[in-house]
């Protein structure tokens, strides 16, 4: 198999929900606290680390790419990640997020880097379950470090905590025009905050746009998201 971005020899897997996401949820992980992953096929299947290729993306990357070219990426939504999960008050619908506190001096560059990240986790997606989207404008827009103009993020929260800690990612749901993809979106969740990602071609009126951003629209806050009940 070859790297997706960039076409070399894969040998490297992304995890589907980003190592240090599942460490700041879960902390210890091990065989005698294991995380129970469910997939369609399995239910309470025990992972015994957060490292377990049960936990990664079977369409693979080049090390290069999923290390030295994105770690920025990597970096970046950790930091937001991590602030939205520790974050007193806790986040709730409606609330203005200040950007600024979590990238003093660079929000725009340090946005444009969490929007490639999930670029990255689209790409693999898409790739691993042969969804006919453009996977190559993904992987031109990370390898030259510009904004993929049709993908779109919302960041949203429950109204409702919950005891029990889980994390994971929805399948893709697409709408087709013609036997093109027009609009397609999936939901990146960790504990109670959620990640909506959107491909949508323009002229696309989507109720889940509503408060999505992209780098090119950006500003020095952050809308929170109604998105779970």
């Amino acid at each position: 198999m070859n790297c997706w971005i960039c076409g070399a020899r894969a040998d490297s897997g992304e995890h589907m929900i980003k190592a240090s996401d599942l460490r700041g949820l879960f902390r210890h992980v091990n065989q005698r606290s294991p995380l129970f992953l469910h997939t369609d096929d399995r239910r309470n299947l025990p992972v015994p680390g957060i490292k377990s290729n049960l936990l990664k993306h079977k369409a693979r990357l080049c090390s290069r790419c999923n290390n030295e070219r994105t770690q920025p990426h990597d970096r970046a939504w950790s930091a937001l990640s991590q602030y939205l999960q520790e974050r007193r008050p806790q986040i709730r619908p409606g609330m203005r997020v200040r950007l600024c506190d979590i990238f003093p001096g660079k929000v725009s560059r340090s946005m444009l880097e969490v929007h490639l990240y999930f670029v990255k986790l689209f790409g693999c997606i898409a790739t691993e379950n042969k969804i006919s989207l453009p996977v190559g404008e993904f992987s031109s827009a990370i390898r030259h470090g510009q904004a993929h103009p049709h993908i779109w993020i919302s960041i949203g929260t429950s109204f409702h905590r919950h005891e029990i800690k889980y994390a994971g990612c929805t399948e893709v749901h697409a709408a087709k025009f013609n036997g093109r993809v027009i609009f397609a979106i999936w939901t990146y969740f960790l504990g109670d905050v959620d990640v909506y990602i959107m491909y949508s071609l323009p002229g696309e009126r989507r109720r889940g746009l509503v408060d999505a951003w992209n780098p090119a629209n950006v500003n020095k806050a952050l809308t929170i998201a109604k998105t779970r009940y």
